[in-house]
């Protein structure tokens, strides 16, 4: 374990890939999005809240979408990560997208139905045809945001650290930094905090086991939309301005099923559902003789990024 950490260069150690993305992601990942922001909301506005808050929240996260692919474009080292989320030709990656959101929704819905059963929540209805253009625009940008946190996480922390470190550290780590990016988070509690990081680790085993990274676009996508804008619920403390069922203000109670500050996250259905994920995963991986992989690296399967593999000097004979 010791030569792990210590036989590839400083830039591959897991301290510096770690301080890299906190820069990129903290600070220049994170003035891009405050920028687009700005720009957006000032030359829209006096626009109904609905599309206010979506300018604000959610479609701005387009822009460290595409810094996250000039950064792969630009830096050599980073380039074989292109080949995570390029669309495939085959149509694979929309098919797994479409498993993802589907799943994301079911997920998401068995925490709500959780709520709604134990009385923590009460929802109305209040939706009109007029609305459908903004849940359809809302849905786009919900997707930006979610796969920039999947770009920067199941992308970046996984693939950059799995090129000389194990899978399940790998695993491990990108999905603890998930869970800590929270933190800033409107009524995060300890419960939420482990909820993220279960949740964190169970998207990066289904990016593993899939083989499609799309598969946690899709389900991260769903899960915010369900929450934020089907079911008016707090989406990890962010309320929306627009849904189709709307919470009782009346209703909302905080207890071990649901956080009326955070949303579902905040409760045990959330961490039931996320560790289940897991564990399907794990028997699903087992069944298919698939295990082992997590004990391996990229350096390991022999399959180096092209500026990484060393070349062999020619051995020249005599003559």
């Amino acid at each position: 374990m010791k030569e792990m950490f210590t036989k590839t260069h400083f830039t591959n150690r897991i301290i510096w890939i770690l301080l890299l993305w906190w820069v990129l992601y903290e600070f220049v990942d994170g003035v891009l999005i405050l920028l687009m922001s700005s720009l957006l909301t000032m030359s829209v506005s006096n626009q109904p809240a609905g599309l206010t808050f979506v300018l604000e929240y959610y479609t701005p996260l387009l822009a460290s979408c595409i810094f996250f692919v000039i950064l792969c474009l630009i830096v050599k080292k980073n380039r074989f990560m292109l080949d995570t989320f390029r669309p495939s030709r085959e149509g694979k990656s929309l098919k797994m997208l479409g498993a993802g959101l589907l799943l994301g929704f079911l997920t998401n819905f068995f925490c709500i139905l959780c709520a709604l059963i134990h009385g923590d929540i009460k929802l109305y209805l209040e939706f009109s045809v007029s609305q459908i253009p903004l849940m359809i625009f809302a849905l786009v940008s919900v997707f930006f945001q979610s796969a920039s946190e999947e770009l920067w996480c199941r992308c970046y922390l996984y693939d950059r650290i799995n090129v000389h470190y194990p899978l399940w550290m790998a695993i491990v780590i990108n999905g603890s930094i998930f869970g800590l990016m929270h933190l800033g988070n409107d009524g995060i509690s300890a419960l939420a905090l482990a909820d993220l990081i279960i949740c964190g680790i169970s998207y990066s085993l289904l990016r593993w086991y899939s083989g499609s990274i799309w598969t946690s676009f899709g389900i991260h996508t769903m899960w915010n939309f369900t929450q934020n804008f089907i079911f008016g619920l707090p989406n990890s403390g962010l309320v929306s301005e627009a849904s189709v069922f709307h919470l009782d203000a009346a209703t909302g109670i905080s207890n071990w099923v649901y956080s009326y500050e955070f949303g579902v996250e905040g409760g045990v259905p959330a961490v039931f559902i996320d560790l289940l994920l897991v564990v399907v995963i794990l028997l699903l991986a087992k069944r298919d003789g698939q295990l082992g992989e997590l004990k391996e690296s990229r350096e390991s399967r022999g399959e180096m990024p092209v500026m990484e593999k060393k070349e062999t000097p020619a051995v020249e004979f005599p003559e």
